[in-house]
């Protein structure tokens, strides 16, 4: 069956994105469309419309009447392993970090990484360090701490470098500033720096709060 042709030219233009979120027509605010070629973009978003947002891109199954296209690909019409294999080039950075509480700094961030591929954990010992350093954390103290030991920025931290592991090829980063003292605010700008260094081709994107309408 012959797609409508609207249909056809929004595919054609979805080949060009890293990001394209249309919402409902149901009285939401907001829209993204993020080209490929863009490599870093500060969104401001309010609660409800990040919300909607990352529950699309999360599960890649955006609710009725919504539009998604991630990396150049559409993703209602995707069958089930073609959506695995993109939800595994995206990640997500929650403003808390995303941590698992009962695991040290160390365990957070290789747990995934070890689950998944299967490698000799060790062997990826000095890129976390070095990652780490990048971003101006003590990597020894870092690595040996519980999530309730760190600081905020730790955890943030923490939570990034696990991301930057798997080099993925869009990142959403939520709040980076939200809860930091003035010190270590400006630290936020070495997370897109370190994803540039890891990813050159891939797409960094910030997730910034504003009031809801």
């Amino acid at each position: 069956m012959t797609l409508p042709q609207a249909a056809q030219d929004r595919a054609v233009q979805a080949r060009a994105v890293a990001l394209w979120y249309e919402p409902p027509a149901d009285g939401t605010v907001g829209r993204v469309w993020i080209p490929r070629s863009e490599k870093h973009r500060t969104l401001p978003v309010t609660q409800a419309f990040k919300s909607r947002l990352l529950a699309a891109l999360l599960d890649l199954e955006p609710q009725s009447g919504a539009w998604l296209a991630v990396l150049g690909m559409e993703t209602a019409s995707l069958a089930p392993r073609a959506r695995e294999a993109l939800r595994a080039r995206v990640a997500f950075l929650p403003g808390n970090g995303g941590l698992i509480s009962n695991l040290n700094g160390w365990e957070n961030i290789v747990l995934p990484l070890g689950y998944r591929s299967g490698i000799k954990l060790q062997t990826v010992a000095p890129r976390v360090h070095e990652l780490i350093e990048k971003l101006g954390v003590d990597s020894r103290s870092l690595l040996a701490k519980l999530p309730e030991q760190m600081s905020l920025y730790e955890k943030k931290a923490a939570g990034y470098v696990r991301i930057l592991l798997d080099a993925p090829e869009l990142v959403l980063a939520e709040n980076l500033a939200g809860g930091l003292e003035p010190d270590e605010r400006k630290w936020t700008a070495e997370f897109a720096r370190a994803y540039r260094d890891t990813r050159p081709d891939g797409t960094f994107v910030q997730l910034e709060d504003v009031p809801d309408e």
